[in-house]
């Protein structure tokens, strides 16, 4: 018999609580990410946003901007911009509705696996916890774009056949996954092992299973390839390769073992933090659905996705607690799975107590920081609202055509000046790395700056923007004092020891001003 209107109502009608459950979370996600729209770009925002900004400009990837990251999130920031301007509200306005996106995706996925309720829960817990604090999650890294297209191809693949061309469209929406940063690789592994397990259970021949699995991995690498593919027609593929796969590897190898644990505790805790009884909810609910015959094999899936995205979490050792909003959406379907396997009722309440919980820890951030309250919360003395007075002040006394160079890693300044970079070196991290790359990295970034003449030069004198150990090759300090001394006259000084509000000295004025130990240099070619 066919289910009458009425039918369809009480079935909803039995859904109202985590309906209404997940509208409010979004609305609270949705208000702080449009609080802090226009809030200051930082480091990884700003060198995304200035190369999207040479996209736009129609130069090739790695030919005047230099980046470890594949390009993936680049094409979203161009694509944000061409729609709604060059402006960090563009750049946060992608983030919102890719995150909108992901949400309503893990709602599908987590009804797929365990039914109305838990997809509801699930979603509502992601659109939480990817907008905390602790996560940076108002900030638009990459991290969020992988999860989309990691969520996507799951969805997808758990809602297709086996046919071939069915496999290859998955794994090409898992391809565009990696192109956002390269772990996305990992969650191409978790729809590998999805396919050699549907193998297994179709008792299909070997060759049909290692076919199944071939087709899938050629549509991960068609995107990957076809990018390859242009930037070799472009001649930019050789520094492509050295950025992304050489110096990406030697990067990632230089933590030690003792500063990968530190940094997996801290990153842990500042990620778990406000939300620890989500994060148990989620372990206790996968833990129930592996007692249950019919949620059982869900439960093998979500801790697959679970223990691969915390290998894409890993960051080289690194554990940056925005890198855990790659285990997100797997914390989130163990939620799912706890409403599931634990009583709806009692299970939907200590959900949603866990949900209000995590909401009164973070109100202060949730409903009343301002955008400049929120940046020094997270970021400390870095100067981020200060790159865009600088920028300001730069595209004021510049001609558009002008160029300009930071001597750290503050590549903001450039997307906000709208003005084109002297050095396709962004970030000055790696020039201070122990590495056989870092001499021949500061040798060449000082001899583009030299080539360029250009017209401003920042020198961030700070310590975050430099990360420079004892280990360090003082080579590029060497070179700035000379040559900005020979070249260029100091004008201007942003003393970022001084109390709130920061001091800002222009003019002549600035020569004789003796800065605090940590400050931003502005110097004008003479």
């Amino acid at each position: 018999m066919a289910e009458t209107t009425t039918d369809r109502e009480r079935r909803w009608q039995a859904h109202m609580i985590p309906i209404a459950i997940l509208i409010a979370v979004v609305l609270i996600s949705m208000i702080v990410r449009i609080r802090f729209l226009n809030a200051p770009l930082e480091r990884d925002e700003g060198e995304d946003g200035y190369i999207a900004q040479m996209l736009l400009a129609g130069h090739v990837p790695w030919r005047l901007a230099y980046n470890l990251k594949l390009p993936g999130i680049d094409l979203f920031y161009a694509g944000a911009m061409a729609l709604f301007g060059q402006t960090a509200g563009a750049i946060r306005t992608v983030l919102l509705l890719v995150n909108l996106a992901t949400i309503f995706l893990i709602a599908l996925l987590g009804k797929r696996l365990f039914g109305v309720d838990a997809g509801l829960l699930a979603a509502a817990s992601y659109a939480l916890l990817s907008c905390g604090d602790g996560v940076l999650g108002t900030i638009a890294h990459a991290t969020h774009f992988v999860v989309l297209f990691a969520v996507g191809g799951t969805l997808l693949l758990l809602k297709t056949g086996d046919k071939a061309w069915r496999l290859f469209l998955c794994g090409f929406v898992y391809g565009f996954a990696v192109l956002m940063k390269q772990p996305g690789i990992f969650f191409a592994g978790v729809g590998a092992l999805v396919v050699l397990w549907r193998w297994r259970e179709s008792k299909a021949p070997l060759p049909a299973g290692l076919g199944r699995v071939i087709v899938f991995l050629a549509g991960v690498g068609l995107p990957y390839a076809v990018l390859c593919l242009a930037l070799w027609r472009a001649g930019t593929f050789p520094r492509f390769w050295f950025w992304t796969v050489t110096l990406a590897k030697a990067f990632a190898s230089d933590t030690q073992i003792a500063g990968v644990w530190m940094n997996l505790r801290e990153g842990l805790r500042d990620a778990v933090g406000a939300n620890l009884f989500l994060w148990l909810l989620a372990v206790a609910g996968i833990a129930l659905a592996f007692r249950g015959a019919v949620t059982r094999r869900a439960a093998w899936l979500v801790t697959v996705f679970l223990v691969f995205s915390f290998a894409a979490a890993s960051g080289g050792g690194a554990f940056r607690n925005h890198y855990f909003i790659l285990m997100l959406p797997a914390i989130a379907l163990g939620i799912g799975a706890w409403v599931t396997t634990a009583g709806r009722s009692v299970a939907v309440f200590c959900a949603a107590a866990a949900l209000v919980y995590s909401v009164a820890a973070q109100r202060s951030y949730l409903f009343h920081m301002t955008p400049y309250e929120f940046e020094r919360a997270a970021y400390g003395g870095n100067p981020f609202p200060e790159a865009e007075d600088i920028a300001d002040y730069i595209r004021a006394h510049s001609a558009s055509n002008s160029r300009i160079a930071v001597l750290g890693s503050e590549a903001e300044i450039y997307f906000y000046s709208h003005r084109q970079a002297a050095t396709g070196y962004l970030f000055f991290y790696g020039l201070m790395a122990s590495d056989e790359y870092a001499l021949p990295s500061q040798q060449e970034a000082i001899g583009e700056i030299e080539a360029a003449r250009p017209a401003w030069i920042v020198n961030a004198n700070i310590a975050t923007s430099w990360l420079a150990t004892v280990d360090s090759i003082p080579l590029i300090f060497q070179w700035e004092q000379n040559y900005l001394r020979r070249y260029y006259e100091l004008a201007g000084v942003v003393d970022m020891g001084a109390p709130e509000p920061r001091r800002y000295i222009w003019g002549a004025a600035a020569a004789t001003y003796l800065p605090s130990r940590e400050y931003l240099a502005i110097y004008r070619r003479k």
